[in-house]
C-alpha cells in the first residue's frame, strides 16, 4: 500500500511538473521588455577647429549647423563666435577662385597683443575649418587690414597662401 501512494505521488508531481512546465515556456509567453528604438537626429553638424586653452592644442568641434548653402563667411562666424576671443576682429573675408582670404584687424588679435604660440593656433582655426568645410576651398590667404600680414611673429606677401589642400 505504501509503494503504491509512493508511486502515485510520483506520478502526481511528475504530472504536475509536466503540465505546468518548468518555467521556460513562461518565460515564451511573457518576454522581457525590449529596447525602445530612438529616433534618428536628423540635425546636420559639422566640425570645426578651436583651442583647448588648458593644452594649448587645436581640437575639433561639432557645431550645429545652421544654414544651408556653407560659405567663407558663415564658416568664420562659427570659428570666432567658438574661440570666444572678444580680441579678434575680422576686418574683411572673400573668396577668390579656390583661395578664401581672410584679412584681420590690426587692432585686434591675431595680428596684435598674442603671443606666437595663440597667434599660430588661431590662424590655424580658421585655416583648418575652412579648408574641412569648404569644397571649393583650396587655399587659405591671410591679409591684415586689407594688405599684407604682419604681426610680431609672422608676415605673409598679400597674396601669399598659408596652407592649402
Amino acid at each position: 500500500m505504501m509503494k503504491k501512494r509512493v508511486i502515485g505521488l510520483f506520478l502526481f508531481l511528475t504530472f504536475t511538473l509536466v503540465v505546468s512546465g518548468t518555467g521556460c515556456e513562461q518565460e515564451k509567453a511573457n518576454p522581457s521588455p525590449s529596447a525602445v528604438a530612438t529616433p534618428k537626429n536628423n540635425m546636420k553638424t559639422l566640425t570645426i577647429y578651436s583651442i583647448n586653452s588648458d593644452t594649448m592644442d587645436l581640437i575639433p568641434v561639432r557645431v550645429k549647423e545652421d544654414q544651408q548653402k556653407l560659405s567663407e563667411k558663415y564658416i568664420t562666424s562659427l570659428v570666432l563666435e567658438n574661440l570666444e576671443e572678444k580680441d579678434i576682429i575680422i576686418h574683411k573675408i572673400k573668396k577668390q577662385g579656390k583661395s578664401v582670404i581672410v584679412s584681420f584687424s590690426s587692432k585686434g588679435k591675431p595680428v596684435k597683443n598674442c603671443s606666437e604660440e595663440m597667434e599660430n593656433l588661431i590662424l590655424e582655426c580658421f585655416a583648418n575649418s575652412l579648408l574641412d568645410n569648404l569644397k571649393d576651398c583650396h587655399k587659405v590667404i591671410f591679409r591684415c587690414d586689407g594688405r599684407g600680414y604682419k604681426s610680431e611673429h609672422q608676415s605673409f606677401e598679400i597674396n601669399e597662401v598659408y596652407t592649402s589642400k
